[in-house]
């Protein structure tokens, strides 16, 4: 390291202790700067928590939806009528429609990965 470049360091180390000590001047007028920045800090990262937490609920949800829409078409497989799953599970009909639809909108995006369109599904 030439001789500029450790003026510039020791430059640099003095400036940053300067800082924190003007920092800690700083906190001695105003005690409750502290924990309010911390309260902040808290609060920002309560906030990133949650939404973590919220991502991975809504993927719980569209992993359970997945699964009863697959439960549902075993069901249908099984020549029962939509009523008749609605009679079963105690879901709605058009819980019952926008999951089925889940099934189907499934299957589309299958078959465009392989090209292979033939597939149909019947339902009794």
């Amino acid at each position: 390291m030439g001789k500029a470049a450790q003026a510039q360091a020791g430059r640099d180390r003095a400036r940053d202790a300067r800082l924190k000590a003007a920092r800690e001047r700083r906190l001695k007028l105003d005690p409750d700067q502290l924990a309010r920045e911390q309260r902040i800090d808290e609060a920002a990262v309560d906030v990133e928590v949650a939404w973590e937490e919220r991502a991975q609920a809504e993927q719980a949800v569209a992993d359970a939806e997945v699964a009863a829409s697959a439960a549902i078409e075993r069901i249908l497989a099984e020549r029962l009528a939509v009523k008749d799953v609605v009679h079963l599970t105690g879901l709605d009909q058009a819980t019952v429609r926008r999951l089925r639809q889940l099934e189907t909108d499934g299957d589309d995006d299958d078959d465009d990965e392989t090209g292979d369109t033939s597939r149909s599904r019947h339902h009794c």
